[in-house]
């Protein structure tokens, strides 16, 4: 796949590289075979430097480091075509590359300028293809940010009157009704988290936090008594951002797929999230289902919140992120990872 990228390159370095060391008292056939060894050998440095040393040295600013081992690597794979190159025409046309320091001074020279030409060559076109790719994606980024301001502008039809609303029914309620009161006041809590605090790009993990206990304390109240649902939340995680709602699809879809055996006991949920070494965030959420309720499709489809969770978390954090789904006999299983700093 790599080398289908650069084959119109490779095709005319092989051509060229026939051209310049072609002998008219040798058959053609050993010649061409012998510049193709040779171009293969010059596709070792290229791929090097498109997947290590542009992306390691280059895109870190050191550009010292790049220069002299791009120079190294140019200087050992000369040597190395050199060799093997000549072996095969060796073989082939019982002419020895060897048989003068005139030609030895020659075809050195020449492998060691391709080799460094062709590494200039791919490390620049690779540059080009990887700003064309953070165009795009900062471009899919931008699309994404103002369809999902969008879909915020629309659900926000009126907040005030939701507020007002939910305010006096929150009066309206006894005050010995201290559990109807107290989920009126998360519910408002929420709707407040989604309207106002939801408009950034990123957002304290605090509040993403505390917007996760209090749906998880609304979704208690609906749950049959006796169903076991743990949480377990660090005291002090630290002040790190990242973007809002990402959370909720995964412990929304355990929710949503929880199962509903007769015993409440066997309905489990656990909710884990911490921080681990070197800045990866982790959600982890365990929920029980029923294995005869089309296990197949809770494993696949998931529904739009994940779908459009999987979407986001490819645009926000390409490369620095893993969605793992696990089913097992009676457990479903999610777990998130992000990591939130360099």
């Amino acid at each position: 796949m790599w080398f289908g990228k650069y084959m119109f390159l490779w095709i005319i370095l092989t051509l060229f590289l026939l051209y310049i060391i072609y002998d008219d008292e040798t058959s053609f056939l050993p010649q061409f075979i012998g510049t193709l060894a040779v171009t293969g050998f010059t596709a070792l440095p290229a791929i090097l430097s498109t997947k290590v040393l542009v992306p390691v040295f280059l895109y870190h600013k050191a550009i010292r480091k790049f220069i002299v081992i791009l120079v190294l690597v140019a200087f050992f794979n000369t040597v190395l075509t050199y060799f093997i190159a000549g072996a095969f025409y060796y073989e082939l046309s019982g002419k020895s590359i060897f048989r003068s320091t005139s030609v030895i001074q020659m075809l050195s020279a020449a492998f060691f300028i391709v080799n460094c030409v062709v590494i200039t060559v791919s490390s620049a076109v690779q540059i080009i293809i990887d700003r064309f790719g953070i165009e795009k994606q900062l471009g899919e980024v931008e699309r994404e940010k103002v369809s999902t301001e969008l879909a915020f502008l629309r659900a926000q039809i009126n907040p005030h009157f939701l507020f007002n609303v939910l305010n006096t029914i929150y009066f309206q309620i006894q005050k010995e009704n201290s559990e109807a009161r107290n989920s009126v006041e998360k519910l408002s809590e929420m709707l407040r988290y989604q309207l106002y605090e939801c408009t950034t790009d990123m957002i304290d993990i605090s509040k993403e936090l505390a917007y996760i206990e209090n749906y998880v304390a609304v979704q208690r109240l609906r749950m049959e008594a006796g169903t076991i649902l743990q949480v377990n939340l660090p005291e002090d995680i630290g002040t790190f951002k990242i973007a809002p709602l990402l959370i909720l699809p995964i412990v929304e879809n355990a929710f949503k797929h929880i199962s509903n055996f007769k015993d409440p006991s066997q309905n489990k949920i656990f909710i884990t999230i911490y921080v681990e070494e070197e800045c990866q965030f982790v959600v982890n959420v365990v929920n029980t289902y029923n294995s005869l309720g089309r296990p197949g499709q809770l494993l696949n489809s998931n529904g739009l919140g994940l779908q459009n969770t999987e979407r986001r978390l490819a645009l926000l954090y390409p490369g620095k992120h893993s969605l793992v789904k696990k089913r097992n006999e009676y457990t479903y299983e999610t777990t998130l990872k992000i990591q939130f700093c360099d």
